[in-house]
């Protein structure tokens, strides 16, 4: 009989751990295309998307902190709270074609997916903020800017991701990968680099 308990307690803890989220680590494995297109465009009219001669390969780690309720123990932002999460991310890529650098990036996203449809495909949305670096001075980035650039650049990169409601710890990505000198506020530099990108996440 103790047996046969203890093989039942462990069933019911395997399945309780399923019927969670998903799993806080997460790492997502990005590739995309770089684009002359500027960021208002890309996102109030992509089909007017130009694509360059550039390609990202790109690696991430994040983790997920908690909801705003539960990071700041209070319900008083109600459902909202209960499904916006905090997660820290660090980033690496390598870019090539026209030009070649490595991409560093560390950046706090928040997530929400408290979507009605959640139950038939499981999608998240989420915003960040960061600091992107460059190895190398793009000259895409100066070409762009008026011949103003800069090694470090905030990092805004967008992304929507949607999984089997049975199988939340595998996503496909969509990013619009992002980074700016936010106005000229950064070195005077007013454009940057975007990529549409598409990727796998594995959370563990």
């Amino acid at each position: 009989m103790a047996c046969v308990a203890a093989l039942a307690c462990a069933c019911l803890s395997t399945a309780a751990n399923a019927e969670q989220p998903n799993s806080p680590n997460a790492v997502t494995f990005l590739v995309g295309r770089g684009t002359d297109t500027d960021f208002t465009t890309i996102v109030s009219q992509p089909w007017k998307t130009n694509f360059v001669d550039l390609t990202m390969l790109g690696i991430t780690y994040s983790y997920r902190l908690g909801t705003l309720n539960e990071l700041f123990d209070s319900g008083t932002l109600g459902y909202f709270g209960d499904h916006l999460m905090v997660e820290p991310e660090a980033g690496a890529a390598y870019r090539f074609g026209e030009e070649s650098q490595g991409e560093f990036w560390g950046s706090l996203y928040f997530r929400y997916d408290g979507l009605p449809w959640n139950d038939t495909i499981y999608t998240t949305l989420a915003i960040n903020t960061g600091l992107s670096i460059l190895t190398e001075s793009s000259d895409f980035e100066r070409d762009r800017s008026d011949g103003d650039s800069s090694l470090v650049l905030h990092n805004f990169s967008p992304e929507i991701t949607f999984a089997s409601p049975d199988y939340k710890d595998i996503e496909l990505v969509l990013r619009l990968h992002h980074r700016s000198g936010i106005f000229g506020t950064i070195d005077g530099v007013y454009s940057g680099s975007s990529f549409i990108t598409t990727g796998l996440r594995v959370r563990f």
